[in-house]
């Protein structure tokens, strides 16, 4: 059935928000709960009923409630204060409110009411068909998780269906990714066809499997990645955790397996896109192809990301992960001079505000713009735009190291520190300037034997910033090496002058002039 609000569409048949015919992100519980509203709007529906229909009568907090109608509003362009969509009414429950189109609309092909599948024989194969918009213009992996399968005693249905129903909705704030909703997915929860025939039938590049098993008081959960076109397991991990609170437990999961997945999914897609020739390249292909500077901040590689992002963006007008990627590529330009043309601020700016526009659930993009606005020096603006791309995907580590590390630089170490620990977490092998956080921690506490620790496991010796955290670290300690780490810092950046970098990076005065009195005790005559 498609429900008509406003500019919204509710496609209960495809599991699918739409806002003026775009998909919308949405956590699949959220949208259950928006669902169950709208097919019963004749009446106030209760917490009690709520949580039957979406939760299965598991046992749900408030808070959770609260959260998902929260969320829910805000898909919908809805406030706790206009309530336009969703109505409170108090000591009663909700109520959906807004008028519906009584334009064409048609049944779920289950028959059921576009629930986790409700309605449909699970056990049988009456399977949707694939979505007929498989593939965009820009053709993103497909990834479908099936329900992960109880191993042992002990365990229940509803559990392991909540930890896959979680895992989908944390890797849906991937915006590189996309996720085959669970109403089709637990079509196949019995695993009644050949792995292949499944991918086949929902038509993913990917198909996730998992199960868990409860041994004494410890649960296990084993994940496995596959890539359908070959059958072969491009990855695979076991999570083990000590069985306390059963839901917090379950939330640390899923935010480790998504974490993992998506991370995973864009290694192997680059892996793909580096053995195509370039007139084979689509955008998707130049962005990850670009994303290779983006890691290593190596110079050399600058010039080829920016032709491969403007390529794409005139090859798919319309891709909002290109633009930010381009805003970053742009912004190096000033950031570290690396083949500066005019204005690259401007630039920069111009291409992450047209990400936002094209994809405002796009966490990526708010994280660029804001990072535009840092080096604008629009401090409360990077932290307002931060904080969105934090909301929109909690689970990505790189948003988290881009967080940690710039709310660092601006000598806000207790919420830097945190973010960049939790994205190493996350991605354990991460990239080096992860650690950047901790450098410049460690040098504000006069720690400088951390420092030099710290620059090592940064491991970027084509980028000046290590060079001078190095010397500056080596001439508080009185070392005789810190003179050959300047002449590093100079060879790497010809003709810098380090107080404009440092300023550049918006440091606090006292920051500023404890890195300068370490260069100017290693010989720097600045």
């Amino acid at each position: 059935m498609i429900y008509r609000f406003g500019a919204y569409e509710l496609d209960t048949a495809m599991f699918e928000l739409r806002c003026g015919g775009a998909p919308v992100a949405i956590e699949p519980q959220v949208f259950n709960v928006l669902t169950h509203l709208v097919e019963h709007r004749d009446r106030i529906v209760s917490r009690d009923d709520l949580i039957a229909a979406v939760w299965g009568g598991r046992a749900v907090s408030d808070t959770t409630l609260s959260s998902r109608i929260f969320a829910l509003r805000r898909a919908v362009g809805d406030t706790g204060e206009a309530q336009d969509v969703i109505r409170t009414v108090p000591r009663r429950g909700f109520r959906f409110v807004a008028d519906l189109d009584p334009g064409p609309a048609g049944p779920a092909p289950d028959g059921g009411n576009g629930i986790n599948g409700e309605g449909a024989n699970l056990h049988t194969p009456a399977v949707p068909a694939a979505p007929p918009e498989t593939h965009l213009a820009t053709a993103m992996p497909i990834l479908a998780v099936l329900p992960f399968k109880i191993a042992s005693e002990g365990l229940d249905r509803y559990f392991c269906d909540g930890l896959t129903e979680d895992v989908i909705s944390n890797l849906t704030q991937f915006r590189e990714l996309r996720v085959i909703a669970s109403g089709s997915s637990f079509h196949f929860r019995e695993r009644d066809l050949p792995l292949p025939e499944i991918a086949k039938s929902l038509g993913a590049d990917y198909v996730v499997d998992g199960s868990v098993r409860r041994e004494g008081d410890r649960l296990r959960v084993a994940v496995h990645l596959v890539e359908t076109a070959t059958g072969l397991t491009l990855w695979a991990d076991r999570y083990d955790r000590e069985l306390e609170d059963i839901f917090v437990l379950q939330d640390a999961m899923t935010h480790m397996i998504a974490a993992s997945l998506g991370v995973r999914m864009q290694t192997t897609a680059l892996s793909r896109a580096m053995r195509k020739s370039p007139s084979e390249l689509d955008a998707y292909d130049c962005l990850l192809k670009a994303r290779r500077y983006t890691v290593t901040l190596n110079e050399d590689m600058h010039a080829e990301a920016r032709d491969l992002l403007e390529k794409a963006i005139a090859l798919d007008p319309n891709y909002a992960e290109a633009f930010a990627l381009l805003a970053n590529v742009y912004l190096a330009e000033h950031r570290f001079n690396a083949n500066p043309r005019p204005d690259p601020i401007g630039r920069a700016l111009a291409m992450a505000l047209k990400a936002v526009q094209l994809d405002p659930q796009s966490a990526y993009a708010h994280c660029w713009l804001a990072i535009v606005h840092f080096f604008s020096k629009d401090s409360a603006q990077f932290e307002a735009e931060m904080q969105r791309a934090l909301d929109l995907n909690p689970n990505d580590p790189e948003i988290l190291a881009e967080a940690g590390h710039y709310l660092s630089f601006l000598g806000n170490f207790d919420q830097g520190t945190e973010l960049s620990n939790r994205a190493r977490q996350l991605n354990p092998l991460h990239p080096g300037w992860y650690h950047f956080s901790f450098a410049l921690l460690h040098y504000r506490q006069g720690r400088f034997e951390d420092v030099l620790a710290d620059v090592e496991r940064i491991s970027m010796p084509s980028f000046y910033w290590t060079h001078l955290l190095n010397a500056a670290a080596l001439g508080q300690l009185g070392r005789k090496e810190a003179a050959a780490s300047l002449d590093q810092m100079k060879s790497v950046k010809a003709g810098i002058s380090a107080a404009s970098e440092i300023r550049k990076w918006n440091i606090p005065d006292a920051d500023f002039e404890h890195l300068m009195q370490g260069l100017r005790k290693a010989g720097h005559d600045e």
